[in-house]
């Protein structure tokens, strides 16, 4: 991985642990539910990422810039495998920021010993409605959220971390004032930070074979509705569906939106490398496959590519894209490149200055229309 690596930027890690209690209806990330895990799977996918992070770290020989915990349910490792991870991978400094994620029904007292190496949780609630939570099939009930939550704000207050909590919006048969209802609620924990999810219908799963999803209409005056309540409650929308208190942004997901270099181990798991250049990864795709032989398979993005990857996630921060950024790292002009395009497209969805250009929230909506238009310039 080194050899694709522009070492003058920093580089941050994603560890990705595949295990669920069961999988969520509505999930279309690699998951491996604990009904169809061997005996000793955890085990052994344990002491084959140690072994590959351990070798990354050494042959890098530097801090990683932020790291994050996914999955899955990292949780299910339990708190001192975790630990083990984070050393390891703090052995030649501290990151800026180090996230968990979690689920609620897994957080217990055991996890008190990894704020000593976590900077930031992310539990992955989705909603406090029981019927809500059956639609999604998760496994967490509305007793054990708020026994989560109450522990988190308790690790804060004792350890000063901060914590992120997942919402999902936009679910079958939820109405408006359940999704506020759902914001209100944990809004009265103080987060820090609000991740708000519009559900989405992905191919091969099972929410798509038994519930419809909402019209484009539906799905955009709810989300409207709860941004506005979000922002009204203090909480800065500072990326498609990431709210921040105070300033208390992901670190490490706005590597991902800055297109910034980050190595992912674990199956399934991506990374991205270099700058002008960029060299996208993936591991094995499976479980079995990943522990009889951990490797990437990677692939040199072509300019066209690097351009489109970099527009798909800039433009999905509030600060959209700086000029003078843009121009050096891929040694063109923006307006020239892109000026006729954008006077194709609506002057409300987007600010266009002499330094940025960035997309309203009328623009995010239409996202997608913005960035085919913006691709026929390449």
């Amino acid at each position: 991985m080194k050899e694709f690596l522009d070492l003058t930027k920093p580089v941050s890690l994603y560890l990705h642990i595949p295990f669920c209690t069961t999988k969520c209806g509505y999930c279309a990330f690699y998951s491996l539910e604990n009904s169809k895990c061997g005996k000793d799977d955890k085990d052994r996918f344990f002491t084959v990422i140690s072994s590959q992070l351990e070798a990354l770290v050494e042959e890098l020989r530097c801090p990683f810039d932020t790291v994050y915990i996914g999955g899955g349910n990292p949780g299910l490792i339990g708190a001192e495998r975790i630990i083990s991870l984070l050393e390891t991978a703090s052995r030649y400094g501290k990151s800026r920021e180090v996230s968990m994620e979690i689920n609620p029904e897994t957080l217990d007292e055991s996890f008190r010993a990894v704020c000593e190496y976590v900077t930031r949780f992310s539990l992955g609630i989705q909603s406090f409605n029981s019927r809500h939570l059956r639609t999604l099939t998760r496994n967490a009930s509305q007793e054990s959220v708020v026994r989560a939550l109450a522990l988190l704000q308790d690790f804060r207050k004792e350890k000063g971390i901060q914590f992120n909590a997942d919402l999902m919006t936009n679910i079958p048969f939820q109405t408006l004032e359940e999704a506020l209802d759902d914001i209100d609620r944990l809004v009265s924990y103080s987060p820090d930070h609000i991740s708000l999810y519009s559900l989405t219908f992905e191919e091969g799963t099972k929410l798509i074979q038994e519930h419809r999803p909402k019209s484009e209409e539906e799905e955009a005056y709810m989300l409207t509705h709860l941004w506005d309540h979000l922002e009204k409650l203090g909480y800065e929308h500072y990326e498609v569906s990431a709210f921040a208190k105070d300033g208390s942004y992901c670190k490490h997901n706005l590597v991902y939106w800055n297109l910034g270099q980050y190595i992912g181990l674990g199956p399934s798991s991506e990374s991205s490398a270099g700058y002008s250049t960029v060299v996208s990864s993936r591991e094995k795709e499976t479980l079995e496959e990943y522990l009889l032989n951990p490797s990437f398979d990677s692939v040199r993005l072509t300019r066209e590519e690097a351009l489109e990857e970099y527009l798909m996630t800039v433009l999905r921060t509030k600060w959209g894209l700086y000029k003078k950024e843009f121009a050096t790292r891929f040694g063109a002009d923006f307006d020239s490149l892109f000026s006729d395009r954008i006077r194709q497209l609506d002057a409300s969805w987007y600010e266009d200055s002499k330094d940025t250009f960035r997309l309203t929230r009328e623009g995010v909506m239409v996202m997608n229309r913005v960035l085919v238009t913006l691709f026929l310039a390449l």
